[in-house]
């Protein structure tokens, strides 16, 4: 993969800002598994479930990596066939739903228990943060996969990634930056023989009017810093971010990206 082909890539609306891209990987980052939980009973996951539904139109199985509780994988076992998940985390295992034709195994995005060409379609949506490696983990979508690989991250224009940010910055840490894993996502499958395309995906966080503020930063900050000694300074500072998001319509932009691939 060469630094050009990143770099076409970089240029593409969908993979800004153009500000604070990344010399390295932040991460991985952390998650909590009941944090998780509870931003997503908040979702409103339809048009990204669609999206990927047609992305992944004639494939006849799929993994899903780091498939979690569930969330889509429910959608993609009743509408495409048979889902393996691969799912590092027992708890999340746990929590996913017990459906026909979805099989939970344990493993890592950058070592998949599969053989090569396993299964028609690879899907990894919002995990690529989380991994110790996010190209060795593209690449083993690309070696699992037949025909299909569906990756999906954060808009550019996502509110949940800029709270992240502010979180960071109080731990010192760096933001994070899901355009630089899209568009080297996009380069590695390039390399791997796949053409490549991205499109948006709207994927609302929907708040009741009850809920405040204050206590959507709590599920927020929970998500990636909950066990962080600086939890409660980092709550202080994205409280009045938070609520002048909700101001409006009190819904979060938790838009996407969903890279669609094949070959």
């Amino acid at each position: 993969m060469s630094l050009a082909a990143v770099g076409r890539w970089r240029a593409h609306p969908l993979c800004g800002p153009a500000a604070g891209w990344p010399t390295e990987f932040w991460g991985p980052e952390a998650l909590d598994p009941e944090a998780w939980r509870a931003l997503a009973a908040l979702l409103a996951p339809d048009e990204e479930l669609a999206a990927l539904v047609e992305a992944l139109a004639g494939a006849r199985d799929v993994v899903d990596v780091g498939g979690g509780t569930g969330l889509l994988t429910r959608t993609l076992a009743a509408r495409i066939g048979p889902v393996i998940v691969v799912e590092p985390s027992a708890e999340q295992r746990a929590h996913a739903p017990r459906v026909g034709g979805l099989t939970l195994v344990p493993g890592r995005a950058e070592a998949l228990p599969l053989a090569d060409r396993a299964v028609d379609a690879a899907v990894a949506t919002w995990v690529l943060q989380y991994t110790d490696d996010p190209a060795a983990a593209v690449d083993e979508l690309a070696r699992v996969a037949r025909s299909h690989v569906a990756i999906v991250q954060a808009a550019p224009t996502n509110q949940l990634v800029d709270v992240y940010g502010a979180c960071a910055a109080v731990a010192g840490l760096p933001a994070a930056h899901h355009g630089w894993l899209v568009a080297h996502a996009a380069a590695r499958l390039e390399a791997h023989g796949f053409a490549v395309a991205l499109r948006p995906v709207a994927i609302p966080v929907i708040v009741p009017a009850t809920m405040t503020a204050a206590a959507l930063a709590d599920i927020l900050v929970g998500l990636h810093f909950g066990g962080h000694p600086a939890n409660g300074a980092m709550r202080a500072a994205v409280t009045p971010r938070i609520a002048a998001y909700l101001a409006g319509e009190h819904r979060l932009i938790d838009d996407g990206v969903l890279l669609i691939a094949r070959r």
